[in-house]
């Protein structure tokens, strides 16, 4: 099985990419799964570069990963993994990312206009 990127143009409808990239973490997991050169994240990988990356908040460290960590598996990846942009395999905790180019070039467009 190949599990190496497919981007698709047009697979996200405009109104589904925005809603996709409304919250910050949802920005973070893709820019960095399309950063990664395998596609794959491990699940606890993700949560540290959302917390390193991350606002710094009145929390402890161990409050805030259990925070982010709550969010992803939540909200955040079945939200993405419902849009088809990412595949979460709760055995392994691995992240896989199928990239979009609309998805992709939204997002590139809100973080140049930082």
């Amino acid at each position: 099985m190949n599990f190496g990127k497919s981007t698709s143009w047009g697979h996200l409808s405009e109104e589904q990419v925005v809603g996709l990239l409304r919250h910050e973490h949802r920005r973070a997991i893709v820019t960095y799964l399309d950063q990664e050169t395998t596609d794959c994240a491990s699940f606890d990988d993700l949560v540290e570069y959302l917390v390193s990356s991350g606002p710094k908040r009145e929390a402890t460290l161990a409050e805030r990963r259990e925070q982010v960590a709550i969010g992803l598996l939540h909200n955040h990846l079945p939200r993405l993994a419902d849009a088809g942009v990412l595949e979460y395999d709760q055995r392994s905790e691995t992240v896989r990312y199928w990239a979009d180019s609309r998805l992709e070039s939204m997002l590139e467009t809100i973080n140049n206009a930082k």
